[in-house]
């Protein structure tokens, strides 16, 4: 049982109170205190007035690349091992900032921590992974001061180009794990890419399809 101020999404209520079952971990009533029925017996109450009691929040837009570098080179080069060690601990600190849930729009290891933490091998917020984005060849994660095979290889993201080629590339997603589907229908990265259409009409409905 959890007691101090509440904020319940639209309201914050001063004495709150939040009834958690303890052995499944699942929220039974939360309130006013007075408002909601207090169990008696074998409970364990956290109470504090200077806490607030808030719902799990979700980021919509992260990417686990396991580097601190801000440019697509460090994100290509980064071995999967250790960006997945790396990302272990981010996992850890998201969940201890609040974030119950989080979206990973694009990185070569979020399947394999999403299955990790429903697997409970790790203790983290739900993953819900794109697997690798999807861009057109010399669009967005293709670091093109590298030769091309080069930069397939590196790329973080899937380049494909041609109705064809980007349903494989969905379908390689799907194969991954993925929940979701990234795309670059425009560029993002830098000054030259921006605002530029990346994929043709026929491209994306490919994609949805």
């Amino acid at each position: 049982m959890l007691k101090g101020n509440l904020f319940t999404g639209t309201e914050l209520i001063q004495q709150g109170i939040v009834v958690v079952d303890q052995s499944t971990g699942i929220i039974e009533s939360a309130g006013r205190q007075g408002d909601v029925d207090e169990p008696r017996e074998e409970t364990r109450t956290i109470a504090d007035k200077e806490i607030t009691i808030l719902p799990g929040l979700i980021d919509t837009h992260v990417h686990f690349f396991g580097t601190s570098g801000a440019n697509v080179i460090d994100w290509v080069t980064v071995p999967e091992p250790e960006a997945a060690l790396r990302s272990v601990r981010d996992l850890h600190r998201l969940l201890y900032a609040g974030f119950t849930t989080v979206r990973d729009l694009g990185s070569k290891v979020g399947t394999y921590l999403s299955r990790a933490v429903k697997e409970g091998i790790i203790e983290g917020p739900r993953v819900i992974s794109s697997s690798r984005p999807l861009s057109r060849t010399g669009g967005n994660d293709d670091p093109s001061t590298l030769p091309l095979p080069i930069a397939e290889e590196l790329s973080y993201a899937y380049h494909c180009d041609g109705p064809w080629e980007c349903r494989k590339a969905v379908r390689k997603v799907i194969r991954d794990g993925g929940e979701a589907v990234k795309l670059y229908a425009s560029g993002s990265l830098s000054q030259e890419k921006k605002g530029h259409v990346h994929f043709t009409v026929e491209e994306l409905k490919a994609i949805v399809d």
